[in-house]
C-alpha cells in the first residue's frame, strides 16, 4: 500500500503528464504573454536529450504549404519526444526519496521549459532555494558596479570594508585581498564565519539584513591565509561582496538584486529574503529511509546561498543573461566576456578554471575544446544545479527540495542531460576529457605516510597494489593511464565494486611547494577542484589533558553545534568538527598541531583546514574558540 507521501507524488506525475501537451505550447519566449509561459511540470536544473530537426532548408521554400506544415508538425512532435524522455529522466528520481523537484532547459532556440514534479497544490506556486547558484548573481551585480564605474575588481577590499584591515595575518608581508580574490574563492580568508551561519526560522527581515551587515565588524577578529597560495571555496567572501554591493551602490542588497536583476529579467517569483507575496518556500525534507519535515533554513551570508526562485524564473533570469552578449541583457558584452573568462589562478590550482564564480568544465567535440560552465548549490535540505554553454544557449537547471542519498542523483543527471541536450542541438555528442591525460609520463608513487585534504585524513602505504583511506575504505591504486584508478573491495577484499564513477576516479602524487601531495578527481571534477591531500608528519605535541573532550555551543541554531577534541594515538591531537545540516548531522576529522600553550592549527589546506582555534579556561571549565564561536566543556 502505498503511502500518502508517494501517492502525492505519483499525483504530482499525472498532472505533470496531463499537461504536457499544453506545457510544450506554452514555452515561454520574450514574445509571448509572461503570464502564459509557465509550465506546470519542470524545474530542474539540467535536463537533457533534445535533438532539433534541421529541416531541409532552402529547399522547404519551394514546397507546397502542405508541406510546410507537415514540417512544423515533425518539429512539434520531436520537441514532445524530447519532452517526454526529459521529464522521464526526472521522475525516475522523485518517488526515490526526493519530494520534489522543479527544473528549467533551454535548447539553444530561445525558448524555456520548465515545470514541477511532486508535492503539488492547485492554486499555490512555490519556490525553491538555489544555495550557491546566488554566487552567479553576486558575480553579475560587482560587475554591474564596475560597468557603472561604482568599483573595479582589482580594486583593496579595504577600500569598501574597512574593518578587514584589523584581520590578522598568519604571516607578515602579506599583500591585499582584492574583489577579485574574493570572487575567484582565493583570497585566504575562512571559508565561513560558523558561529551566526543559520538564523533561526522565524526571523524578520530586519533582523537578517541586520546581521548580514555585521559581517564586515566580526571578521575582524579571524585570521587569513595568504591571498592567491590556493582555491578554497568561501561562503564568507561572497557575504562580504554583498557589503560591497550595497556600500559601492548605496542600495540594499534586497532592492539591488530585485531593481538589477530580478525585473530586469522579468522574475516575479525570487527574492534574496524569506517572503514573497506571488509564491510561497516549498516545505523541505530530510531522512534517509522516512522524511521529516525539516525548519526554513535562514542565513546570514546572504549573498552566498539565500536566493529562493522557480525553474520558470530561472529561464528568464538565464534569457536576460545571454543577451548581454548583445549589451541588451543584465551586463555589458564586455563584462559577459569577463564572467566566463578564466581567471589566473593560485599554483595549486592544477586543472580547475573558474570565471566569476563559474566554475568551468571541459569537453571534447570533434577534437576540439569545448567548455561547459555552471555551479552547484547546497542549502540543505535543498540542492541545486546549473549547467550551461555560453555560445549555444543551451542550459539544464534542477533543485530538489530533500537531504537524502537520491539528492546526489540530481547533478550527475543533470550533467547527463546537458550533454544529450547539446548533442541534440549540435548534431554530436560532446565528451568529458580528464586532465593532462594526454601527457606522457612516468607514473609517481607517494611518499608513505599521512595526508590531510578537505575530505579528511588519509593513509597511504606502499605496496602491490599501493593502498590509500579514502572515505573511510582502505582502497587498491592501479595504474592507469599514467595515474592511479582505484580498486574498491568489500567482504574482506573479495567482491570488487564495480561502478562507473569508480572506475573514471583518479589519484595522482606529485610535489607542490615541497610538500608531497596527491590529487583525487574525474571526468566530472577537474583536478584540484576537490582540495589536495598534503602529507603531514605527526610531533607527537599535546595541549594538557583537560582540553581534551567535546565542546558544545549555546547558539539555538548553530551549523556546527559541537566540537571535539582527541588526543589520536597516531601521534596528533585530532579535532572532530560537527555539522547540523537540513536535521542531519555530519562531521570531518582533521589533524592539529600544537602551536602554542592555548593555540592549536589546523593542518592542510583548503576548506576547515589552515585555521587556528583557542583553548581556554572560563568559570573554572575548559572551552574553544573556533570560527567565531565558543564552545563549553561538558
Amino acid at each position: 500500500m502505498k503511502s500518502k507521501e508517494n501517492q502525492k507524488i505519483q499525483s504530482g506525475k499525472r498532472k505533470v503528464t496531463k499537461s504536457l501537451t499544453k506545457t510544450l505550447e506554452r514555452n515561454t519566449e520574450s514574445g509571448e504573454a509572461k503570464g502564459k509561459g509557465k509550465t506546470e511540470p519542470s524545474n530542474l536544473d539540467p535536463i537533457f536529450p533534445f535533438r532539433i530537426i534541421f529541416v531541409f532548408f532552402f529547399t522547404l521554400l519551394f514546397q507546397c504549404q502542405s508541406s510546410g506544415d507537415t514540417s512544423l508538425s515533425n518539429t512539434k512532435a520531436t520537441k514532445n519526444k524530447i519532452h517526454k524522455e526529459i521529464l522521464s529522466r526526472w521522475e525516475t528520481l522523485s518517488p526515490s526519496s526526493i519530494h520534489s523537484i522543479s527544473y528549467l532547459y533551454m535548447m539553444g532556440d530561445g525558448e524555456t521549459h520548465s515545470g514541477q514534479i511532486g508535492n503539488l497544490s492547485f492554486g499555490k506556486r512555490y519556490r525553491f532555494k538555489i544555495g550557491s547558484i546566488t554566487k552567479l548573481f553576486t558575480g553579475i551585480s560587482i560587475l554591474q558596479l564596475q560597468d557603472a564605474g561604482k568599483l573595479k575588481l582589482d580594486d583593496q577590499v579595504s577600500k569598501y570594508l574597512p574593518e578587514i584591515k584589523s584581520m590578522r595575518s598568519k604571516k607578515v608581508g602579506y599583500r591585499e585581498i582584492t574583489i577579485r580574490d574574493l570572487l575567484t574563492h582565493q583570497s585566504g580568508l575562512p571559508s565561513d564565519l560558523a558561529h551566526g551561519f543559520f538564523l533561526p526560522p522565524d526571523s524578520n527581515e530586519e533582523e537578517i539584513l541586520k546581521s548580514f551587515r555585521s559581517l564586515p565588524k566580526s571578521v575582524s577578529y579571524l585570521e587569513r591565509n595568504e591571498p592567491g597560495k590556493i582555491h578554497s571555496y568561501s561562503n564568507l567572501s561572497f557575504g562580504l561582496l554583498g557589503n560591497i554591493i550595497e556600500r559601492a551602490s548605496g542600495e540594499s542588497i534586497e532592492g539591488y538584486f530585485k531593481k538589477h536583476i530580478f525585473e530586469k529579467a522579468g522574475m516575479k517569483e525570487t527574492t534574496l529574503l524569506e517572503f514573497l507575496r506571488e509564491s510561497d518556500l516549498i516545505p523541505g525534507y530530510s531522512g534517509l529511509f522516512w522524511k521529516t519535515q525539516t525548519i526554513r533554513p535562514v542565513i546570514r551570508d546572504l549573498t552566498a546561498g539565500s536566493i529562493s526562485t522557480t525553474g520558470e524564473d530561472m529561464g528568464l533570469f538565464m534569457k536576460a543573461f545571454f543577451k548581454s552578449k548583445q549589451n541588451k541583457g543584465l551586463l555589458s558584452a564586455v563584462s559577459f566576456a569577463e564572467f566566463h573568462k578564466s581567471q589566473v589562478g593560485p599554483k595549486a590550482n592544477f586543472e580547475m578554471k573558474l570565471g566569476l564564480p563559474v566554475l568551468k568544465n571541459r569537453y571534447e567535440v570533434d577534437g576540439k575544446t569545448i567548455w561547459f560552465y555552471g555551479h552547484s548549490g547546497s542549502l540543505p535540505p535543498f540542492f541545486a544545479d546549473l549547467i550551461y554553454d555560453p555560445k549555444s544557449e543551451i542550459v539544464s537547471f534542477v533543485v530538489g527540495n530533500t537531504l537524502g542519498l537520491q539528492t546526489g542523483n540530481l547533478k550527475g543527471r543533470n550533467t547527463e542531460i546537458m550533454e544529450l541536450l547539446w548533442e541534440e542541438k549540435m548534431g554530436i555528442r560532446p565528451e568529458p576529457i580528464f586532465s593532462n591525460l594526454s601527457e606522457k609520463k612516468e607514473t609517481v608513487f607517494g611518499e608513505e605516510g599521512y595526508y590531510i585534504s578537505p575530505m579528511g585524513i588519509h593513509e597511504y602505504k606502499k605496496g602491490i597494489p599501493p593502498k590509500l583511506s579514502l572515505m573511510g575504505f582502505d582502497v587498491g591504486l592501479i595504474e592507469k593511464e599514467n595515474r592511479f584508478g582505484i580498486d574498491l573491495r568489500v567482504l574482506f577484499g573479495l567482491i570488487p565494486i564495480r561502478d562507473p564513477k569508480i572506475d573514471a576516479m583518479r589519484v595522482e602524487f606529485e610535489v607542490w611547494e615541497g610538500n608531497s601531495i596527491f590529487t583525487l578527481y574525474d571526468k566530472e571534477l577537474p583536478k584540484g577542484a576537490a582540495g589536495i591531500g598534503v602529507k603531514f608528519t605527526p610531533d607527537n605535541r599535546f595541549p594538557d589533558e583537560m582540553y581534551f573532550g567535546t565542546f558544545f555551543t549555546k547558539e539555538p541554531f548553530a551549523i556546527i553545534p559541537k566540537l571535539k577534541l582527541e588526543k589520536d594515538k597516531r601521534g596528533f591531537p585530532l579535532l572532530t568538527i560537527y555539522y547540523e545540516l537540513g536535521g542531519m548531522e555530519n562531521f570531518i576529522q582533521v589533524p592539529c598541531q600544537w602551536e602554542s600553550q592555548n593555540t592549536l592549527r589546523i593542518l592542510g589546506y583548503g576548506r576547515n583546514l589552515g585555521e587556528t582555534f583557542t583553548l581556554g579556561i572560563k568559570n573554572e571549565r575548559p572551552f574553544l574558540l573556533y570560527s567565531g564561536g565558543e564552545y563549553e566543556a561538558q
